[in-house]
C-alpha cells in the first residue's frame, strides 16, 4: 500500500494550519487541566497566551543555532523549552503556592498532543521525512514543493505514538503516582528512536536531535531522584 501525497497545495498550505490547530488542541487542554488543579483563572489564562509566543520564538531559535545561522524552522525540542519557560514565568508573577509544579506538569501531559498534531502538518508538506523505504504503507511525494521520493512514513508513526502518549497519560495521571514521569521519559525516548528512521539521520550516528533527547533523559532522571531523595529526607 502506498501513500500518494501531492505537495502542490492551491489554498492554504497544510503545515500553518497544523500547527495552529496543534496550539489550539494544546493550550486549551492545559487550561481546562490547570483550572481544575486549581490554577487561578488568570494565571491560566495567562500561560494561554505566553506559552505559543514562548514555543514559537525557542522553536525558531533552536532551528537557527542548529543549522548554523542558515535558516529559521520550528524545532520541536525548541518548543518544548519554550512551553517550559512560560510556565516557570507565569508562576514567578503568581503567588498562589505550587503553581510552577502544577504547570509543568500538565505541560508534560499535553506535550505529545501538540506534537501529534503538528506532524499531521510536517506528514501532508512533505518535511522532516523518513529515509528512503518502499515497504507496506510507504510516503510517495510528488509535486513542486518537495523533491519526488518514496519514503517511510515517519510522520505518521510520530503522530500515532505521541497521540498514544497524550491518551495514555491523561487516563493514568489520576491512578498513577508517576505517570507524568513515565511521560516525560517515553515521549524523550520516542523521539530518539524515531529519528533514527529519518531522511536527515543518514551519515549520522546520533543527530543533535537525539543529543538533546539524551539530555533530556538524563536530566529528568537526575530531577526526579533528587526530588525522591528530597521528600525521603522531608518525610
Amino acid at each position: 500500500m502506498v501513500i500518494e501525497i501531492n505537495t502542490n497545495y492551491t489554498l492554504i498550505p497544510p503545515y500553518p494550519v497544523m500547527i495552529l490547530l496543534s496550539f489550539g488542541a494544546g493550550i486549551t487542554a492545559m487550561y481546562f487541566l490547570n483550572r481544575r488543579d486549581n490554577i487561578q483563572k488568570n494565571a491560566a489564562g495567562y500561560l494561554c497566551l505566553l506559552a505559543p509566543v514562548m514555543s514559537i520564538f525557542f522553536g525558531a531559535v533552536l532551528t537557527y543555532l542548529s543549522s548554523g545561522f542558515q535558516y529559521f524552522g520550528l524545532s520541536s525540542l525548541g518548543g518544548l523549552a519554550g512551553m517550559y519557560a512560560s510556565c516557570v514565568i507565569i508562576a514567578l508573577i503568581n503567588p498562589q503556592k505550587g503553581t510552577v509544579r502544577i504547570m509543568i506538569k500538565n505541560c508534560t501531559l499535553v506535550l505529545p498532543l501538540l506534537y501529534s498534531i503538528s506532524k499531521i502538518g510536517c506528514l501532508l508538506g512533505g518535511c522532516c521525512r523518513g529515509m528512503s523505504y518502499h515497504g507496506i504503507f510507504c510516503i510517495h511525494y510528488t509535486g513542486s514543493n518537495t523533491e519526488e521520493a518514496v519514503v517511510f512514513p515517519v510522520q505518521l508513526a510520530e503522530t500515532l505514538v505521541f497521540l498514544i502518549l497524550f491518551l495514555s497519560g491523561i487516563c493514568l495521571e489520576k491512578k498513577k503516582q508517576n505517570t507524568v514521569r513515565i511521560i516525560f521519559i517515553l515521549s524523550a525516548v520516542s523521539k530518539f528512536l524515531l529519528d533514527f528512521l529519518r531522511e536527515s539521520h543518514s551519515g549520522q550516528i546520533l543527530s543533535f536531535t537525539q543529543i538533546l533527547c539524551l539530555i533530556l533523559i538524563l536530566t529528568g532522571l537526575a530531577i526526579f531522584y533528587i526530588t525522591d531523595k528530597k521528600n525521603i529526607c522531608q518525610a
